[in-house]
């Protein structure tokens, strides 16, 4: 599922919901890898481009290769995002 298209002017990648380590439901683009960790981050354009050698998107919250997953339809809405309007991927 997805959330609408990238935002940055330089990717056209797609805004998916990720479930980290910690269990925390982020948005992250599945191309350029930016991160929002909350939707109001989403909706005011804060995002954050987490990198090597700790990953870190906040405090506790990291999307280290092989520590996360791509959320499902229950996680979103346990994670109160549940009434935004969500995409079937192609």
């Amino acid at each position: 599922m997805w959330l609408v298209e990238c935002p940055s002017f330089w990717d056209q990648g797609l805004v998916r919901p990720l479930v980290t380590e910690s269990g925390t439901v982020v948005l992250r683009c599945d191309s350029c890898a930016a991160v929002w960790p909350t939707l109001a981050d989403f909706e005011e354009m804060e995002w954050v481009e987490p990198d090597e050698p700790d990953w870190l998107v906040g405090a506790g919250v990291h999307v280290r290769p092989g520590t996360f997953r791509w959320a499902s339809r229950s996680d979103v809405e346990a994670a109160g995002l549940g009434s935004l309007k969500w995409r079937a991927l192609p």
